[in-house]
């Protein structure tokens, strides 16, 4: 069979791109991406990012074209919850908290001050009071600084997120194929072949390819050519919490902080239930454009079997002891039942913003999230989406001059 539009990649970008496609009229469409495993093995290759229930959205960033794709994604979520069934954006609001003259809260809050302003939309700021008033849970510091907004922001479910967009995906036709895409070839009728793992071939007139961290370990660029990404191993610190706990923390917002550990700072989830019946606290550390990795919590990663080992490790000991000295600092008064380390990896881009656009007529690409994919991914798929359609960029409110495609020593329009 041959398919109009081919997407390889079935993360956030992939499935949100299958989604928009599916709502396109005589369309034939495949989604190509394995399904998340029960348990991460080094029996496959391949993992995705989004096997996860919580995940920082707000709306405000130091990027505007991150504000304009956060915005558009939140504004989406409800369309899409009520066309899948399932629940994916909870709004608790984001607080950022810091020592008072900390460069990178007060960015944070002029930012957020500015835009809230701009928006009609209420930012609170946030004081030692503030804290002891409202979130009784955290120890907050004597000089402790910062904002709070609730409108549009929360945590999200990528999870669910992607499940959401599959299952709208495939009720509107979408042929949905759990398997690797080892290769994509142009043809001489301008037709493209995609070699699955399994030996199986596709044909499609159109491609696109949103395989995150794992999009130059196959043959899926033309020519051999390589995008311009660093990858980057990332922690998180999971905290099994207890009813009593939970019912304390139930206002908790989203959270950024500076702890009074250094270097670094950190996001914190807000309780949330887990497939396996578990609620957790999730801490992480914050990964700055400036520095990548200044706590030296993560590893940069090259090969395909780097990226593999790193999501199937069992423990990493220097980020487990950071982090429970965090929670520690944080929540004095709270204790765990169990704890929970898990991995992923971020693709950065040399710009730190998102590739997304055309690499030849007919062939769409979309990576390097820079570790902040998830807030957005629904409004880059649609992009994605609307634009191999018509044949070119298809967004109105964004330039894609912001969005340049950089493969390894050489720019592309």
């Amino acid at each position: 069979m041959l398919y109009d539009v081919c997407v390889i990649g079935a993360g956030t970008m992939g499935s949100s791109s299958a989604y928009y496609l599916s709502k396109k009229e005589n369309l034939s469409i495949c989604l190509v991406g394995p399904e998340e495993p029960e348990k991460k093995t080094d029996e496959r290759e391949v993992f995705g990012c989004h096997y996860d229930e919580g995940r920082i959205t707000r709306i405000v960033s130091e990027i505007e074209t991150e504000q304009i794709l956060a915005y558009q994604s939140t504004l989406s979520y409800s369309e899409l919850e009520r066309e899948s069934g399932l629940h994916i954006f909870t709004e608790v609001g984001m607080a950022v908290i810091g020592p008072l003259g900390d460069e990178i809260v007060d960015d944070y809050v002029r930012t957020t001050e500015k835009f809230c302003d701009k928006a009609g939309l209420i930012c609170e700021k946030v004081d030692k009071n503030f804290v002891q008033e409202r979130w009784t849970f955290l120890a907050p510091s004597d000089n402790c600084y910062g904002c709070f907004s609730k409108r549009y922001n929360g945590h999200i479910s990528v999870r669910n997120l992607v499940k959401a967009c599959q299952i709208v995906a495939k009720k509107n036709g979408v042929k949905i194929i759990s398997e690797v895409a080892t290769s994509i070839t142009k043809e001489t009728d301008g037709h493209y072949t995609i070699v699955l793992e399994n030996g199986d071939f596709l044909s499609s007139k159109k491609i696109v390819v949103a395989c995150g961290s794992f999009t130059n370990f196959y043959n899926l660029m033309p020519d051999g050519k390589q995008l311009d990404l660093q990858l980057l191993g990332h922690t998180v610190l999971k905290f099994e919490l207890d009813e009593k706990t939970l019912e304390n923390m139930a206002e908790m917002p989203s959270m950024m902080c500076k702890p009074k550990l250094d270097p670094g700072y950190v996001y914190v989830l807000p309780p949330i239930r887990y497939p396996n019946g578990k609620t957790y606290l999730k801490i992480g550390h914050i990964v700055l454009p400036s520095s990548q990795d200044e706590c030296g919590l993560g590893k940069f990663l090259k090969t395909s079997s780097d990226v593999q080992k790193w999501y199937c490790q069992d423990d990493y000991p220097k980020a487990r002891k950071y982090f429970e000295s965090v929670f520690k600092t944080m929540y004095p008064d709270v204790k765990a039942l169990s704890k929970e380390l898990d991995f992923c990896v971020m693709a950065f881009t040399a710009s730190g913003k998102q590739m997304i656009g055309f690499v030849e007529e007919n062939f769409v690409v979309a990576a390097g999230g820079n570790g902040k994919s998830a807030k957005f991914g629904l409004q880059i798929g649609k992009i994605c989406a609307d634009s191999v359609v018509k044949g070119e960029w298809d967004c109105d409110v964004l330039d894609p001059e912001n969005f340049r495609v950089r493969f390894k020593d050489e720019l592309v329009g």
